[in-house]
């Protein structure tokens, strides 16, 4: 595989050049893409010649010319005045902030539009997810944490994983299955892999749905239980109480315990080959022999770290069996 050409280009603040300048990199550029997270650039840049820049300036990453990743420095450091180390996020760095919101009748392509408006972002494709919910209420919320919980509501309605990512600078809302990248986790394609099960993480066998209105002495109870479960690992319970009558209702714990009642599993896979096309929310086919179960099919991507060495890329993946 021949070497990629990788530049970081910064757009610069002083008055000599006053664009955009291709500093020297050192050290190992890495770039990390998380679902429903902000994108993060990493990178050690030379301090030499015309270079001046803020944090809040526009940096891109380039590999062979193409545009990867776009955002702006948040956080610079110095271990040598000459060596400045640079954290970049993009666009959806933005949606960590917190707001006071309400929706009505809508989608999560329009939350994610109101949203973009009021942040002054540009918008990139927004799939329609086929989900429409009567009203919302978020307090003190984080953006990004809203979109999550409604697209974890299509994900219990429609068994379709969306996701909120920046492309090109643009906000955009994707479904997984465009995402699909031919690419296969195989062994000895990559250095080395670990395989985790837990009950630890989001499982219950039990799941109680309340609806309570105190005001009026109102209480409701909807159980739903794998009674086969319970007997292997004891009771492990999870309640969902609110106070909006027509969102708790024993439908709900039925889906709730299909979505919870499995145990959660964790593989990562390290040092395969870098493709710039995986990224958190993308799909990738995994070929695996992990000892309780052998595995040939799509997994999700919840997280991809590419690491940039001497012109050639690697990739850590966090993956999700699905």
């Amino acid at each position: 595989m021949s070497a990629m050409r990788v530049q970081v280009i910064i757009k610069c603040s002083n008055g000599k050049s006053g664009g955009w300048l291709e500093p020297a990199l050192l050290d190992k550029p890495t770039l990390t893409r998380a679902a429903n997270a902000a994108a993060v650039l990493e990178a050690s840049v030379v301090k030499a010649g015309d270079l001046s820049f803020d944090e809040g300036a526009e940096i891109k990453l380039l590999c062979d010319g193409a545009e990867v990743f776009s955002g702006r420095v948040f956080t610079k450091s110095r271990t040598r005045p000459e060596i400045i180390n640079i954290r970049a996020y993009d666009e959806l760095r933005y949606l960590q902030n917190r707001d006071c919101c309400s929706f009505t009748n809508a989608t999560p392509g329009n939350m994610l539009r109101q949203i973009a408006g009021v942040l002054d972002l540009p918008l990139g494709d927004v799939a329609d997810c086929g989900y429409r919910f009567t009203a919302k209420v978020y307090d003190n919320r984080r953006y990004i944490d809203m979109l999550a919980d409604v697209l974890s509501d299509v994900l219990r309605a429609k068994s379709k994983h969306y996701f909120v990512l920046a492309e090109k600078g643009k906000l955009c809302l994707r479904d997984c299955r465009e995402m699909m990248v031919d690419c296969v986790m195989a062994l000895p394609n990559f250095s080395g892999y670990s395989y985790l099960t837990t009950l630890d993480e989001g499982y219950a066998n039990r799941v109680k749905v309340i609806y309570e209105d105190k005001r009026k002495g109102l209480r409701r109870e909807y159980p739903a239980e794998n009674r086969t479960d319970i007997k292997r690992f004891g009771v492990l319970q999870y309640v969902s109480k609110n106070a909006s009558a027509n969102r708790q209702t024993r439908a709900l714990a039925d889906s709730l315990l299909k979505e919870m009642n499995r145990r959660g599993e964790r593989l990562s896979v390290r040092g395969a080959p870098g493709d710039l096309r995986v990224r958190g929310g993308a799909m990738v086919r995994v070929n695996l022999n992990l000892g309780d179960r052998i595995v040939n099919d799509w997994a999700l991507v919840q997280s991809a770290r590419h690491t940039f060495l001497g012109g050639h890329c690697l990739m850590d993946l966090d993956l999700e069996l699905i």
